[in-house]
C-alpha cells in the first residue's frame, strides 16, 4: 500500500534530479520511484556501514584465532 506524501524542493535539487533522470540509465524516469530508492538507500547506509564493521572486525578475530590455533601445532 503506498501513501501519498506532498514535498516542496528547492529548483537547484528539481533541477538535478532532471537532469540525472534525463541522462541516466535509470528504468523509471518517475520522481516517485527515485525518490523512493533515495530515502531507502539514504536510511540503510549507516545500517549497511555497522554491519560492514562488524565483517570486518569478525575476519581480524578469525584470522587471530586461526593463527594461534596453528601455533599449537594443529
Amino acid at each position: 500500500m503506498a501513501r501519498q506524501l506532498q514535498i516542496t524542493l528547492p529548483e537547484d535539487t528539481m533541477q538535478l534530479l532532471d537532469r540525472w533522470l534525463a541522462s541516466s540509465d535509470y528504468p523509471e524516469k518517475e520522481y516517485n520511484n527515485l525518490i523512493n530508492e533515495a530515502i531507502k538507500l539514504y536510511i540503510m547506509e549507516p545500517q549497511r556501514n555497522y554491519l560492514k564493521q562488524q565483517l570486518k572486525e569478525g575476519a581480524i578475530i578469525a584470522f587471530f584465532s586461526l593463527l594461534r590455533y596453528k601455533s599449537y601445532g594443529f
